[in-house]
């Protein structure tokens, strides 16, 4: 993959420019902290499992089949199924990428500075010493019925949002009550925060328009059309929901009037098949079948699809963590010394060198290149001395450890995850401890992950950014209101830990906020809630003649097709 290191020197080089920029946020007119905004295009563009990863059974599993309907087609393969259409309730990769199609979010990010900068809000300021946020909306943005996007439409979207508690919710429930956004005028609207909420501004990434006049006439019994909403889209973005059937793929078509404009060239379909066998979606890129893959698969997937010609692979350090987060409040992982000795036992090496091929060993969970991670924690390596230290001064004897029995989850279909599984049962094995390793369902693990009792372990997780912020690292995986959800399976905190997490949300000065994060990620991994084994590079299959993918650093919005362009006559 030769492209890597021209790609890292950017991308690293790009990071130091959104270094600099924060230096200064507090005093510019652009900033997070709140005065202005820009004129912004907002060109934009996760999951796996954790963000997603690949999937569910019930895909299609066929080497396709170009069934496009002709003309300009994209076809992405994903590896996971579309759980849900309904922009306020994605969470994963594949909801991400129909939600980023179909719907405009309020805030994008910049693909340079990774940066949150305008998009449907055109401008901002705050008032009320950063407790009330003021956005001025573009008055040339349409729904694909025509009509315009309003302060209304923004106004009853997060009003909805707020009510259903559904997806990224969790970002504005605790400091927004939904009567206190309100519509100044038509295109002029308010949030008016309980207290100071620094990240407001990173947050409005996750936060989609839907047209309040097509839902609200397809409410049914207060369900703010969430099942209007699973079978037809109502947004303002690219493309327009065709069809879908879950589990299996979803076709959208291209509005003609999308305020961003056309080129000669663009795509005039968008189609995603989900297909879960590694080996058929290298095979359906391979015969030219497809455009673009997902991030998900086996390292040796990658490699395989770099040397076909009609392929490349694009490979740059991106901001996620993979790591094995261990269940805190359940026997025997609820002992520190217990996580420690899994920890040290891992063999974190091998992992990024041997299976995941690449990237670097993580240090805490923010990943290394995002701006506010703490360069004062070290990445772990294994160490079988201090692991059997470790387990000497546990509550659990070895025995008791394997009479409970230890579950390892991985995310079923995918060798990757298999092959880590693998890994920390031989670094176990090493300290006397038996260890399960359980393939399932990525539906079956985000089931579990909703209670502690159920949920194993030990998991595997990716978990890519949410947000231009720490925040998405942190308060969403260690805060208690968190809790119940993939992100969030260690189930710890304490005291302190959430005090410092609601104090940074608290802080409108950046750098002093991105301290906050800092001094949180201390304190998260002196208790040691995962095994934090990696910072993955980001690499994906890409045929030869899509043109204008861009790394954008937010999960899924690097698949904004409207961005992409054909670049051949069809596929390569």
């Amino acid at each position: 993959m030769p492209s890597y290191d021209k790609d890292r020197r950017k991308f690293l080089k790009l990071l130091g420019a959104g270094a600099a920029s924060i230096s200064v946020a507090g005093c510019s007119g652009n900033d997070e902290s709140g005065q202005g905004g820009s004129s912004g295009d907002g060109s934009s563009g996760d999951g796996a499992s954790g963000d997603g990863s690949s999937g569910d059974g019930s895909s299609s599993d066929s080497e396709d089949d170009d069934s496009s309907s002709g003309g300009n087609d994209f076809h992405f393969i994903a590896g996971q199924v579309f759980g849900t259409l309904d922009p306020a309730a994605q969470v994963d990769y594949t909801q991400g990428l129909a939600a980023q199609n179909l719907y405009d979010e309020f805030i994008t990010v910049d693909p340079d500075s990774l940066q949150p900068v305008a998009h449907i809000a055109d401008s901002w300021d705050t008032e009320d010493d950063g407790q009330t946020w003021v956005f001025t909306l573009r008055d040339d943005v349409t729904f694909t019925d025509g009509q315009p996007l309003t302060a209304e439409d923004v106004v009853y979207s997060m009003r909805r949002m707020l009510n259903l508690e559904a997806g990224y919710s969790s970002f504005w429930l605790a400091y927004l009550n939904p009567d206190d956004v309100v519509a100044r005028d038509e295109q002029t609207v308010e949030f008016g925060f309980k207290q100071a909420y620094g990240p407001a501004l990173a947050t409005f990434v996750q936060f989609y328009i839907v047209n309040s006049a097509v839902v609200q006439e397809n409410e049914q019994d207060g369900d703010y059309g969430q099942s209007y909403l699973q079978q037809n889209s109502a947004g303002s973005g690219a493309y327009v929901l065709e069809s879908w059937e879950q589990g299996n793929s979803i076709e959208t078509s291209a509005y003609e009037d999308y305020w961003k404009g056309w080129e000669d060239n663009s795509f005039d379909t968008f189609r995603s098949t989900v297909i879960t066998e590694q080996s058929t979606i290298i095979n359906t890129m391979r015969q030219g079948n497809g455009d673009m893959t997902d991030q998900y698969m086996g390292t040796q997937a990658y490699e395989e699809m770099a040397s076909m010609d009609n392929i490349r692979v694009p490979e740059v350090p991106q901001l996620q963590l993979f790591h094995l987060p261990l269940n805190c409040q359940k026997a025997p992982t609820d002992d520190i010394n217990v996580r420690k000795a899994i920890a040290y036992a891992f063999d974190y090496e091998s992992a990024v060198q041997s299976i995941i091929g690449g990237g670097a060993v993580a240090a805490g969970p923010v990943p290394r290149e995002m701006a506010g991670h703490n360069d004062d924690l070290s990445p772990m390596s294994q160490d079988l001395d201090r692991a059997k230290e470790f387990l000497d001064r546990s509550d659990y004897t070895v025995d008791e450890i394997n009479e409970i029995g230890l579950e390892h989850v991985v995310v079923a279909g995918t060798e990757l995850q298999r092959q880590i599984g693998l890994l920390n049962q031989a670094g176990l094995n090493e300290l006397g401890i038996e260890l399960e390793i359980n393939p399932q369902q990525w539906a079956t693990l985000t089931d579990r992950a909703t209670n502690a009792d159920s949920t194993a372990h030990v998991t595997n997780i990716f978990h890519t950014a949410k947000m231009p912020s720490p925040d998405s690292h942190t308060y969403l995986m260690y805060h208690p209101s968190s809790f119940g959800s993939y992100i969030s399976q260690s189930w710890y905190t304490t005291d302190e830990i959430t005090a410092v997490l609601e104090e940074a949300r608290q802080t409108t000065d950046l750098q002093e906020r991105l301290n906050k994060y800092a001094e949180a990620q201390g304190l998260i991994v002196e208790g040691m809630p995962s095994v934090y084994v990696a910072n993955p590079p980001y690499r994906i299959g890409i045929n030869e003649n899509v043109g204008g993918w861009s790394y954008q650093g937010v999960m899924s919005f690097d698949w904004d097709v409207h961005s992409m362009t054909r670049t051949g006559d069809g596929r390569a």
